[in-house]
């Protein structure tokens, strides 16, 4: 929180009027008010007197925390969310930028601002894809992150620079970041965890923490398939990537996690094949399976984990998955063999409406 928030916040909470603040340390009612709008601060000498009245500390005062809560963080994010949605991504981003320069240490600040502006140029399709400086933007914040004390933040953040340097192609600087990494560790504290409150008789405890556990683990053994398939292909081991793409759809199912991320395999192997109407197909099965929606918390394996958060009717996950989906299909050249196919092209437009 900014100075001039925290002297009105201050100033409020103890019951005082800027008039009565403004006499015990000596200034004018107007000099006080201009302090409160952020218009002017207040002069060396009177700091220790002013933290005083208010009954704070200097470090309060001068905002040398630079640290924010998970909410803070959260209501800077729907801000920018906002701004850009309202006003542009230049605008969204200046906004960003102003509160990193408020908390410029806040490691899960740099993270969330650089989730969202990410976030909202895969959701603008290839009309901010190609512009450097904003992926440049973004990799920065993910780099400054990893600076933070905050391992989880750090970890997080530095995987998510790794991916961007990759993208670009910069292997030298994805590597580097990647060595900046730790292992992952073998004994996973999270189970104990979930032990310990199974004997302390803390059942429903055990079962969200254990649901958060097996989510982050599926979606990692989903990754790990859908490049095990990209890798036997480029390795021209067709039949073997054909294997693990079934795979992948079996695992989709174990882990409940709805058709689009089963077909993802099958996908890349008919592309790589390029075998036309088996390429139709599946993606015509994935811009349907992307426009149903999520119903997470009817599963089993997480229904604690999404009770409060997903609506009965589930929540659509077409906003996320298809902008993308389509951006792929309509750039990437691996798609140049469909490019003259009518059922292709309207599928295309098909994506769009349900967007």
């Amino acid at each position: 929180m900014a100075m001039h928030n925290i002297i009105y916040e201050r100033r409020r909470a103890l019951g005082m009027t800027q008039e009565q603040v403004a006499e015990c340390v000596g200034v004018s009612a107007q000099a006080v008010h201009k302090w409160e709008k952020g218009a002017t601060y207040p002069d060396i000498t009177l700091v220790p007197k002013l933290a005083r009245l208010l009954k704070t500390d200097l470090n309060t005062l001068f905002c040398f925390q630079e640290t924010l809560s998970s909410q803070e963080i959260q209501r800077a994010q729907e801000e920018v969310i906002a701004k850009i949605r309202d006003d542009g991504m230049d605008a969204g981003i200046a906004l960003a930028k102003e509160k990193i320069r408020e908390y410029p240490a806040c490691g899960a600040l740099l993270e969330g601002m650089a989730n969202v502006v990410q976030g909202s140029l895969i959701m603008s399709g290839e009309q901010f894809l190609e512009q450097e400086m904003y992926r440049q933007l973004v990799t920065a914040w993910y780099e400054r992150a990893m600076d933070c004390e905050d391992e989880e933040v750090k970890n997080r953040a530095g995987f998510m620079a790794a991916s961007q340097y990759l993208q670009s192609g910069d292997y030298e600087k994805a590597e580097k970041i990647l060595d900046r990494l730790p292992e992952p560790c073998q004994l996973n504290k999270h189970l104990f965890e979930a032990d310990l409150f199974l004997k302390q008789g803390q059942a429903e405890e055990a079962v969200r923490l254990l649901e958060k556990i097996l989510l982050q683990t599926a979606n990692s053994v989903m990754g790990i398939l859908s490049r095990l398939v990209e890798a036997e292909l480029a390795r021209g081991e067709e039949h073997t990537a054909e294997e693990v793409a079934k795979k992948v759809k079996q695992a989709a199912e174990v882990f409940d996690f709805g058709g689009y991320m089963g077909l993802i395999g099958t996908e890349a192997v008919a592309r790589k094949q390029k075998h036309v109407k088996e390429s139709i197909a599946v993606i015509k099965q994935m811009l349907s399976a992307a426009a149903k929606p999520w119903k997470m918390h009817q599963s089993p394996l997480y229904y604690l984990l999404y009770e409060k958060t997903v609506p009965k009717e589930g929540v659509s996950l077409s906003e996320k998955l298809l902008p993308p989906l389509l951006t792929m299909l309509k750039n990437d050249p691996e798609y140049d063999f469909l490019r003259e196919e009518k059922e292709f092209l309207e599928l295309l437009d098909t994506g769009v409406l349900h967007m």
